[in-house]
């Protein structure tokens, strides 16, 4: 495994120099550093987007929010110290700039109260059974409740550096975020590893999932979760028993379509 380190590609709010261009052939626009530019003035107009970032205590939300905010690597595994529960990004992808403000989120009846999020990351360590079976439970009540509808929604798995501790499949990671018509993503922080990908996902799940509501008025929801997962676990285990991952899968992972 390469760890690249791509320069300082984006930064906290005050500074709006850098931009995150894509590459023709590239699946995921890459972080380039840019010159700098004069600051871009306050008065100008940006989306703004804020992000809900879920899971259970330990799996890393607050150093993944705190990664976001510099390309250099930080200690992961250092307790994360005095982190506001909200901070901001500034970003520029294909030409036009977007904030997006992510919120550490304790539990789903914070979510229901809080103010509207475009976009849910459901994070759980792929070490901790425990924190898995937590995103699930949260899943499944956010669907009930409707807070899954027209919203970009990405499973996280996180700490997939510590391989020899892992009790959670990449498969089984898959399979629950195809359940919930979730993106999927595997990272670690320590390693800084997949940060950037998810980073520009995110902003591009939000566009995708504007457009697609607005265009189809909400996209289609399934009724019956077991329904859904029985089929899920089925196509999961076409993969294991003839080795060909199902193409509903491969999409789970491509964070850079709908």
């Amino acid at each position: 495994m390469s760890v690249v380190n791509r320069g300082d590609s984006f930064r906290r709010r005050r500074s709006r120099s850098n931009s995150l261009l894509p590459v023709e052939g590239v699946g995921v626009p890459p972080l380039l550093r840019s010159p700098a530019t004069p600051a871009i003035p306050a008065t100008q107009d940006h989306e703004t987007y804020r992000v809900a970032m879920l899971g259970a205590r330990g799996v890393g939300k607050s150093a993944l929010i705190s990664q976001f905010m510099t390309s250099e690597c930080i200690n992961a595994y250092d307790r994360q110290r005095d982190i506001p529960k909200e901070q901001s990004v500034s970003i520029m992808l294909n030409g036009e700039e977007s904030e997006l403000q992510f919120v550490n989120i304790s539990n789903t009846k914070e979510l229901e109260n809080g103010e509207p999020c475009a976009a849910l990351v459901m994070m759980y360590s792929v070490v901790d059974k425990a924190s898995f079976l937590k995103a699930e439970q949260d899943l499944q009540r956010l669907q009930e409740i409707g807070m899954l509808r027209n919203r970009a929604v990405i499973m996280v798995g996180t700490k997939v550096d510590l391989a020899r501790s892992r009790a959670i499949s990449t498969q089984d990671g898959k399979c629950l975020a195809c359940t919930y018509k979730a993106k999927f993503i595997e990272i670690s922080v320590g390693i800084n590893h997949n940060v950037d990908e998810l980073l520009v996902g995110i902003l591009t799940q939000i566009r995708l999932k504007a457009t697609l509501t607005e265009r189809e008025g909400g996209a289609h929801w399934y009724k019956n979760r077991g329904v859904v997962r029985a089929s899920m676990k089925a196509r999961q285990m076409f993969t294991w028993i003839f080795g060909r991952e199902d193409s509903k899968f491969k999409n789970c992972e491509n964070l850079n379509v709908a």
